[in-house]
């Protein structure tokens, strides 16, 4: 994005925050008595019509103040708060809860969706880490009745997923072990697809075990963003773009299909890093009012995980970018400790 001149820039940043901090449109009159720039209500308003000219801001009508737009939100976020940070203090606050929690995949993304939202006053969500094929890691079988019994595999991302298997004979304990055992060897560290490829000689149980594992493991897979935590529908309420409008309502119904997030969250892709969509650059109709900024945080196995802010366009990009940036940190340095 090309640079505007060094005056019209400043305007273009008391209208950004002004309007961020009121959304009220900004009048040139009241940016020449608040700020002391040393130049007329005249030659602001002639800035502020290039402005309008070159799509930066709008105005509701003629004699009405400005009012950013996308373009000019994107001007912002690109170039006037690289060096946004958080304070040693600010830090201090967002860690402090992940230090007091229990090491526990779920619990620490629950807690991140709810610590963002707190911090940001928006609505926030935190995935659970994912890879684009899960790993088998380890598989034990209970026996719990004379055919019936509990298949526990735990995946190298984290899940830990639960089937009861009727199987045709009855084996004691001892032989359910050594078949886990057997297949825990085979399959270690091995996706979907290897093991569908792998030349294990297996015994009719074994074989009948390894298609269970198979299928749960193609489910993880088609399921990538389907497990999230999201936080802070609640104070939407209180942002005049939203408050007992109908655009609220439309974006709560959407959430909370989960479909949508799921989408976006694939909409992103793979790259690691901090990314935001505004407005109208988002793909979902239902989120081009809202800004959407997330980052990614990595776990040792590769696999990865997202946290990110859903909000109106008028938000405080200074404060929620780097606090989405550091927590995704956070969440990195937290998870890694589970994968020791």
């Amino acid at each position: 994005m090309s640079t505007l001149p060094r005056r019209r820039e400043t305007i273009l940043k008391i209208i950004l925050g002004e309007y961020i901090a009121s959304a009220t449109p900004v009048a040139s009159e009241s940016i020449a008595r608040s700020y002391g720039l040393g130049i007329s209500p005249a030659t602001i308003r002639h800035e502020m019509a290039h402005l309008e000219e070159e799509g930066y801001i709008i105005r509701p009508h003629i004699s009405a103040g400005g009012i950013p737009s996308d373009k000019g939100y994107r001007y912002y976020v690109e170039c006037l708060i690289r060096e946004a940070r958080l304070s040693e203090e600010e830090q201090y606050a967002i860690y402090q809860p992940f230090d007091q929690a229990e090491r526990e995949l779920e619990g620490l993304a629950r807690l991140a969706a709810l610590v963002l939202s707190q911090r940001v006053r928006s609505i926030a969500f935190a995935t659970l880490p994912c890879a684009p094929e899960c790993h088998f890691r380890y598989l034990d079988l209970a026996a719990l009745q004379e055919f019936l019994i509990l298949l526990v595999l735990l995946l190298q991302e984290g899940q830990l997923k639960r089937q009861l298997l009727t199987l045709e004979q009855a084996f004691s304990q001892d032989e359910l072990t050594a078949v886990a055992n057997r297949l825990n060897i085979g399959y270690k560290g091995l996706t979907y697809s290897q093991i569908g490829f792998c030349h294990l000689e297996l015994s009719p149980i074994e074989g009948q075990v390894t298609e269970v594992i198979m299928q749960m493991m193609e489910a993880e897979n088609k399921q990538q963003y389907e497990h999230f935590y999201l936080d802070g529908l609640r104070h939407l309420v209180s942002q005049p773009e939203f408050a007992r409008s109908k655009k609220m309502i439309s974006l709560v119904e959407a959430l909370e299909e989960r479909e949508v997030l799921n989408k976006l969250l694939c909409s992103f892709g793979g790259e690691p890093g901090l990314r935001v969509a505004i407005g109208s650059e988002n793909e979902e109709e239902v989120l081009q009012e809202c800004s959407v900024i997330l980052s990614d945080y990595q776990v040792p196995t590769g696999a990865r995980g997202a946290i990110g802010v859903i909000g109106p366009t008028r938000m405080p990009y200074n404060q929620v970018i780097p606090t989405v940036d550091y927590l995704s940190a956070v969440m990195s340095e937290q998870l890694s400790e589970l994968y020791v």
